[in-house]
């Protein structure tokens, strides 16, 4: 049992030690530059280490940022005032503006907006007490609010966050009404 209890240890200490090299070599590369090779080498773990956790740089990203989106569409779920849940997911986006930078710089921000997407599939599919939510009005309707609201988060960024968080705050609220 111990040395379970030490493979495990290992495993998830090369999955940091990745995320981490990664994380540190986008911040000065495109993704889309960047190869396994050199990931490994910053990160001192073995090619067949990184294989054994990962099929491709994008899926460390997506583990990587996976529990930030879960973290706080559960919070926003369990939300009963729509004011707080708009506040919640202001908070997400002005906390990880620096990581969605990266994202935009680094070109990887369509992972984001795929991990959000799912987040916001979800949330939806949990409060929407429509009986034909289903389909193509399910599909269309995620697809519109998420890019929606992603695209204006990600445009504030962009722009050097010129807009004060309560306009921002104010024009996604126009649209959720």
């Amino acid at each position: 049992m111990a040395a379970t209890e030490h493979a495990q240890n290992i495993k998830k200490d090369t999955k940091e030690w990745i995320a981490l090299a990664l994380l540190e070599l986008l911040k000065t590369n495109r993704l889309s530059k960047l190869t396994v090779s050199e990931v490994v080498k910053k990160a001192g773990v073995s090619r067949m280490g990184f294989y054994r956790n990962y099929e491709n740089l994008e899926q460390v990203l997506k583990e990587y940022y996976e529990p930030k989106f879960a973290d706080i569409f559960n919070k926003i779920a369990n939300q009963k005032n729509h004011e707080q849940k708009i506040a919640d997911l202001t908070r997400f986006f002005v906390d990880l503006s620096k990581d969605f930078h990266m994202a935009i710089e680094g070109d990887y921000i369509g992972l984001f907006y795929q991990l959000f997407k799912s987040h916001v599939a979800q949330l939806y599919d949990d409060i929407i007490p429509f009986p034909d939510w289903t389909g193509a009005k399910r599909n269309y309707w995620i697809d519109f609010m998420s890019a929606g609201v992603f695209e204006i988060w990600v445009m504030w960024i962009k722009n050097g966050r010129k807009e004060s968080i309560e306009e921002i705050s104010t024009l996604i609220r126009l649209f959720h009404k």
